[in-house]
């Protein structure tokens, strides 16, 4: 069967448990990275500290505190990817040399419940939980519309490319998981889930994405 054709998919939230990290410091140390970009951290005039600096601080604090939450509830699926949390994802083209992520690094951004159907009965229907595309490009200033094409790579060299209309127009979910169950050996590290796109654009066992301007 291609690797676009339709079976089991879907996503996953993950951060490493344990004593060196877990949901919540992954969400914290997210929000300090938020604050920090918008200056929220700068230092104040000696005239000014008291007030403002304690609206910053509630600010924040509240931010972290939706962050911490969401993660907990993100925490029962931790265990899902747990196997290839840190399988590398080779990104090329976004930035001026290649790097790598992993799951793990796609489920601490902010997620989304998407679901796709076939539009036969091969095709099936998947569920993804993850990051969409819009999502993961956004952590570098970029939105899909900046690109002609993205172009997916699974581990057999098979491969899917999707054009700027597809880009803008549609949810690209990067599913990590079948909800909280982990992705079949075959699909892992990652899949696409595509509402209202052909099954043979759902392709997994994704290694590689290819971004052209």
């Amino acid at each position: 069967m291609a690797k676009g054709a339709g079976g089991r998919g879907g996503a996953a939230f993950f951060t490493r448990a344990g004593p060196g990290g877990g949901p919540a410091l992954a969400a914290i140390r997210r929000a300090e990275r938020v604050a920090t970009r918008v200056g929220a951290l700068a230092p104040l005039p000696a005239t000014r500290v008291r007030a403002p600096a304690t609206l910053i601080l509630a600010l924040i604090l509240t931010a972290v505190l939706a962050l911490v939450l969401a993660a907990c509830g993100q925490s029962g699926l931790a265990d899902a990817i747990a196997e290839y949390s840190d399988s590398p994802i080779t990104i090329v083209g976004l930035l001026a040399e290649e790097f790598t992520v992993t799951p793990g690094d796609l489920a601490a951004l902010e997620c989304v419940s998407r679901s796709a159907a076939g539009q036969t009965d091969k095709g099936g229907k998947v569920a993804g939980i993850g990051p969409t595309l819009t999502t993961f490009l956004a952590e570098y200033g970029k939105t899909p519309a900046d690109f002609t094409l993205v172009r997916f790579i699974a581990s057999d060299a098979y491969r899917i490319t999707l054009r700027q209309k597809t880009l803008t127009e549609r949810d690209i979910v990067l599913s990590l998981a079948n909800g909280e169950d982990p992705l079949p050996g075959s699909q892992r590290p990652m899949r696409l889930v595509i509402p209202g796109a052909e099954s043979s654009q759902w392709i997994y066992a994704v290694e590689r994405i290819e971004f052209e301007y």
